[in-house]
């Protein structure tokens, strides 16, 4: 396991570490490591310049292709809080944390809501069978942050995880998590409005589908070609045929490819049924321009407002 052979590596720098820990103990911000762009968004706009904030995952890569290095490894031993998502795709830092070298402050999205069940709606492409490692099996879809209702509860709970760690700041920190927890009250306020008054309640995804807790939420129905973290990329050709079959049958206006990713297969279907390609933000990363723009996660949520009066209507 990838986990096991760094254990020897790090252990020959964790004195190193410790060192370069303790000689920083005087600095006036606080170390916060964030895996991916969910997890640096939410401690960004709640630290702002209180805080240095480094994201793991590249800009503009793609979230399910990270590994960590030996480096990103050290770079976490020496934060001071390391804030991450938690599911089967962040099973090598609960193996991580575990670990005798790794005492150190955390804080998982995926352990401050509820969870629900990972699903497989009728004509998604089957996974590829796999033997589950050590015994464990990943039930849950992980995809917490998709719905702004868990957001406003991660954001609370992150705020008062950051707050321990630097008390003297508190106000600083709590105005900026109320400020940023207000967005996802209006974009779910916007998103309701939106979906109760909507003829239609069903999207269609050429794509994969991680918007489970978004979709069960506000009361809509999907149909994709593949689960929210499924490995699979290429489709059959009766995957295909059963989602053209339902957007013809259901007049969908969109379908929908979520960002960063290939169109190849919303493009298909939306040619057999004359409709329009769009994309809907799951908020796993962000391109290299939307970064420097300063965009933040309520701002690519709100984006999607408008796609979803396009698909529903």
């Amino acid at each position: 396991m990838f986990f096991h052979k760094l254990k020897s590596f790090l252990a020959l720098t964790s004195g190193i570490a410790i060192l370069t820990c303790s000689q920083n103990v005087m600095a006036k911000e606080l170390n916060i490591i964030a895996t991916n762009f969910p997890q640096y968004d939410f401690v960004k706009n709640i630290t702002k310049d209180k805080a240095n904030v480094t994201m793991l995952l590249k800009i503009g890569a793609e979230a399910h292709s990270y590994e960590p290095t030996p480096k990103d490894l050290i770079a976490i031993e020496k934060s001071d809080l390391f804030v991450y998502n938690g599911g089967e795709n962040d099973e090598w830092i609960e193996n991580f944390l575990k670990d005798n070298l790794s005492k150190l402050n955390s804080f998982a999205f995926t352990k401050e809501v509820s969870l629900r069940a990972e699903e497989e709606v009728e004509g998604m492409q089957p996974e590829a069978e796999e033997e589950p490692e050590d015994g464990e099996e990943h039930g849950f879809d992980e995809h917490v942050w998709t719905s702004p209702k868990n957001d406003e509860v991660i954001l609370d709970k992150l705020c008062e995880a950051i707050v321990k760690l630097d008390p003297e700041n508190k106000d600083y920190y709590e105005k900026n998590a109320s400020d940023y927890i207000n967005r996802f009250k209006e974009l779910d306020q916007k998103y309701s409005e939106v979906i109760s008054t909507s003829k239609n309640k069903t999207l269609v995804f050429g794509d994969r589908f991680p918007l489970l807790y978004f979709a069960k939420d506000y009361g809509l129905n999907y149909y994709a070609a593949f689960k929210g973290c499924s490995n699979e990329t290429e489709v059959s050709a009766s995957t295909i045929k059963f989602l053209i079959d339902k957007a013809e049958q259901l007049k969908a206006p969109v379908i929908f490819k979520i960002e960063l990713s290939s169109d190849n297969i919303a493009s298909t279907i939306a040619e057999s049924v004359n409709a329009k390609v769009m994309t809907f933000n799951s908020g796993h990363n962000i391109t290299v321009e939307e970064f420097k723009a300063g965009r933040t996660m309520a701002d690519l949520f709100s984006d999607n407002i408008p796609a979803l009066k396009e698909a529903l209507n």
